[in-house]
């Protein structure tokens, strides 16, 4: 080392006390090159240590997570149209698979009196609405959960 000069990123490293090797400081000491480059960014660092932060008219914070929240609300909303997509293609594909049993389906529910397929089908109708309007509820309570404030972060301005 003694023979050779410090790189940048040694002085760097040493001036930002992330390495305290004795062998550079003791370098420093007896290498005049080295200590001139040392010192300069001691004075770099200083006027950098001067400016003061940059502030802004609004919260910065607040901006970054409405862009975030307004993203994930367009993710969510894709996602839920592929979803009714393929809930929807399903459906085809069972009802064109099942059209060949559609007469003998028929015929059981024409064998049997008219109340009891009124009776038959209104609670079937009944269950499925249940079921949708179960369905959306933990829907809605899922994505109160995630578009709500959970998403804020808390800062703590340092007091001036």
């Amino acid at each position: 080392m003694k023979n050779e000069h410090l790189t940048e990123e040694t002085l760097q490293a040493f001036l930002l006390k992330e390495t305290q090797e004795d062998g550079i400081a003791t370098h420093l000491l007896a290498c005049e090159n080295c200590r001139a480059r040392f010192e300069n960014y001691q004075h770099l660092v200083a006027e950098i240590q001067k400016i003061a932060p940059e502030t802004f008219s609004f919260d910065v914070t607040t901006v970054v997570m409405d862009k975030i929240v307004s993203y994930e609300r367009k993710e969510s909303s894709k996602q839920e149209l592929i979803l009714w997509g393929v809930l929807i293609l399903l459906l085809l594909v069972i009802l064109g698979f099942s059209l060949p049993f559609v007469p003998q389906i028929f015929s059981i529910f024409s064998a049997m009196p008219l109340f009891s397929n009124f009776l038959l089908f209104g609670t079937s109708i009944f269950v499925l609405v249940f079921l949708i309007a179960d369905i959306y509820k933990a829907h809605k309570i899922e994505e109160k959960k995630i578009f709500g404030n959970n998403l804020q972060p808390t800062i703590h301005l340092p007091v001036q």
